[in-house]
């Protein structure tokens, strides 16, 4: 490309130096640009200039009800040439600390003030030098707020984890702080009930993890915290069957009751730290004999497991059954 443009520009110097007469009305017509040019530019002019306004330092305690002005329209006059030069290299943002305002408080809210008038020193540095200022809207900047009310609320995890084959969560996922205060207007915080992280995935999960999450913004709300530390635990587990006997209850008096079959299957998953101490004597396995009627098949109710151990299914979930008068 650069090549390109440097065979374009010695191609007009190569045309311009065998064709003289062009090359002179060339030069007698840039000579008149140039006088035309600087004439216009030294005449004054009048125009509006915008300056954008950034403001920092909010009070945390308490909270903006209005919308404060994003920038001053300056009505200004000076020659051409400032205001091309303003135009091009000045940058025009203007800060302004609310924390340094004078504050005056009414009935339901506080205000605090910005007077235009009185900080022309301050916008003159945002302009170059020979333009004057004729007027400015708006005069005065307003800055409104309420006092916070403050609220504590849990936190929730808003993600998702996608482990490897045989790896699983160990327990719960753990935040730190778990709860924070958030801080509005009464009519704000009546609708909060939670605070979520941001959304976050966490993928091919195989190992203990401990991150930072930032949380996800509420407009009108600020916290005490902007981020939350999560963390969880993971483990490998496998898959175990565990075979047990059926018990009964409520068998009619003067019966016994046979079940077919006699035993049934608990599917499990459990941590290969569990394996060996997943047995057959932590389990209960129960069938309800206290209403038979028109009953072909009874449930499998499962009364005890172990905690460390995930029950997957029952197999089977009814039996058939034979109620046996007793002798």
């Amino acid at each position: 490309m650069i090549g390109k443009l440097q065979g374009f520009f010695l191609g007009i110097v190569k045309f311009l130096h065998l064709n003289k007469a062009i090359s002179r009305y060339f030069v007698f017509l840039l000579v008149s640009l140039s006088f035309w040019f600087l004439t216009v530019m030294s005449k004054e002019y009048e125009t509006i200039i915008f300056i954008p306004i950034i403001y920092t330092d909010f009070p945390e305690s308490k909270q903006l009800i209005n919308k404060p002005e994003n920038s001053l329209e300056l009505k200004v006059k000076s020659h051409g040439f400032y205001l091309l030069s303003n135009n091009l290299f000045k940058t025009k943002t203007l800060t302004i600390s609310v924390k340094d305002l004078a504050e005056v408080k009414a009935n339901n809210y506080s205000q605090k003030h910005w007077v235009v008038k009185r900080n022309y020193k301050k916008i003159n540095k945002h302009l170059a030098s020979d333009i004057r200022i004729l007027s400015v809207n708006p005069d005065t900047l307003f800055i409104r707020f309420q006092q916070k009310e403050s609220k504590k609320v849990p936190i929730v995890f808003n993600g998702e984890l996608d482990f490897l084959a045989q790896i699983r969560l160990k327990d719960k996922i753990n935040i730190f702080p778990d709860s924070i205060f958030v801080f509005g207007t009464k009519e704000n915080l009546s609708e909060i009930e939670f605070v979520k992280t941001k959304s976050i995935v966490f993928n091919k999960v195989e190992k203990s993890t401990k991150q930072e999450v930032e949380l996800s913004e509420i407009e009108g709300i600020s916290f005490t915290n902007k981020k939350v530390k999560i963390s969880f635990e993971v483990e490998k587990f496998t898959e175990k069957i565990i075979e047990i006997p059926l018990s009964s209850k409520n068998v009619p008096e003067g019966y016994k009751i046979k079940f077919y079959p006699s035993k049934v299957e608990i599917v499990t998953t459990v941590a290969f730290a569990y394996y060996d101490k997943l047995i057959s004597s932590l389990f209960l396995a129960e069938v309800d004999a206290s209403d038979l009627n028109g009953e072909k098949r009874l449930d499998v109710v499962l009364s005890k497991h172990p905690s460390f151990a995930n029950i997957l299914k029952v197999k089977p979930s009814r039996v058939e059954f034979l109620l046996i008068r007793e002798k």
